[in-house]
């Protein structure tokens, strides 16, 4: 063969060698976990009504979230169940990160102790994303009540033949779990329960004096505080509130071990790859830190709080070690 003509082969065969390789490199990206994502519309599942904190939350950012990520975020409000349908809407559906569930503190932490025989369990079930936001709990009491102070509140605690009533959204939700703590602490009154079917007719008996307190987070009574309606006797943080600088927390007041917080975050099916856990947690925190979003929810009073997804996952299996004694000790559980 002469120098010509294998020079002509020579290049064919580099040209061949660099196509293969090329072809390779490719095929090896395109099948590396995530690489892709997101290539379609991103469902958002939020196990509450349309109109919620949580559904309202998730509304706020989703312009954002989908500049972030150049795909449509989709809201599909699955309510009931304890969060079970929304959660098995997202079990039900690829571990490939379009579809997340946005829920809230009592969905990973309380619900898994409360149901008998719940559908999910979060560290089985669930690769957390991140916490978004949190904000305090308040302990709340009517203008015009017998407990309208502190030092009432603690008078009655004190005295015997005293009786506190307290409201809930329901047996093992955070007002619930709150009023026991505080029960815990009184040496003399009797403390009741009052079990209402979520929030609106619970405040409406704080505010008839149907109920002597109730607890609530922040962004759901902000603006009833401000106006007078409600009470603030005590902020269930570890240190106060900027929204509300007068209020003490429990600590102050004597009861250093009443302290929750009310918190969001997103999940998705276990087995995702952490490629796009990793993708959807900046692009999730990015939205939120938006400077529109974020005066938005400073101003309603939440606290943005960015976390890894190892750091959200430790939060929830320490938060659920925290509440379980209390779920145990309250004697609750739904079947």
């Amino acid at each position: 063969m002469n120098f010509s003509v294998l020079r002509r082969v020579s290049f064919l065969g580099l040209g061949a060698l660099c196509v293969a390789s090329l072809v390779a490199v490719t095929s090896a990206h395109a099948q590396t976990p995530g690489a892709a994502f997101p290539n379609k519309p991103i469902r958002v599942v939020v196990p509450f009504p349309a109109g919620g904190a949580i559904d309202t939350f998730v509304r706020t950012i989703g312009p954002e979230l989908e500049r972030q990520l150049g795909q449509t975020i989709v809201v599909f409000n699955k309510p009931g169940g304890g969060s079970q349908i929304a959660a098995s809407d997202v079990l039900l559906s690829p571990a490939d990160g379009h579809t997340v569930f946005v829920g809230q503190i009592g969905d990973f932490t309380v619900n898994p102790l409360l149901y008998k025989n719940i559908n999910y369990i979060p560290s089985r079930d669930f690769e957390p994303v991140t916490m978004l936001v949190r904000a305090p709990q308040v302990m709340l009491a009517n203008t015009g009540g017998k407990i309208s102070t502190v030092k009432s509140l603690k008078e009655t605690m004190a005295n015997p033949s005293g009786l506190v009533t307290y409201g809930s959204f329901g047996p093992g939700t955070a007002p619930h779990l709150l009023g026991h703590i505080l029960s815990k602490q009184a040496s003399g009154a009797k403390f009741t329960h009052v079990p209402y079917k979520g929030f609106p007719p619970a405040m409406q008996a704080l505010m008839t004096q149907e109920v002597d307190l109730l607890f609530d987070a922040v962004p759901g009574t902000l603006n009833m505080m401000k106006t007078g309606k409600v009470v603030p006797l005590a902020v269930a943080g570890t240190q106060r509130n900027s929204l509300l600088p007068d209020v003490p927390t429990t600590a102050e007041i004597g009861f250093p071990a009443l302290v929750m917080d009310f918190w969001i975050g997103a999940v998705v099916k276990k087995g995702t790859s952490a490629t796009i856990v990793n993708k959807l947690s900046d692009a999730f925190q990015r939205a939120v830190a938006s400077p529109e979003n974020l005066k938005r929810f400073n101003d309603l009073g939440y606290v943005r709080v960015a976390t890894t997804p190892a750091e959200f996952e430790s939060t929830i299996r320490s938060e659920t070690e925290k509440i379980k004694p209390v779920i145990i000790e309250t004697g609750v559980s739904i079947d």
